[in-house]
């Protein structure tokens, strides 16, 4: 999801819904963290 939202960033700045990117943001981040600290942990 990070590839595609960057991608939807970069290339269609201002086709970009900022209440799309925030819900994106409070759903998909606190998941992200999780998955980092767990490969942190493994490291």
């Amino acid at each position: 999801f990070i590839a595609g939202m960057r991608d939807k960033l970069i290339h269609h700045y201002f086709g970009v819904s900022l209440e799309i990117v925030w819900e994106t943001v409070q759903s998909d981040m606190p998941v992200l963290r999780e998955w980092l600290k767990g490969l942190k942990e493994e490291l």
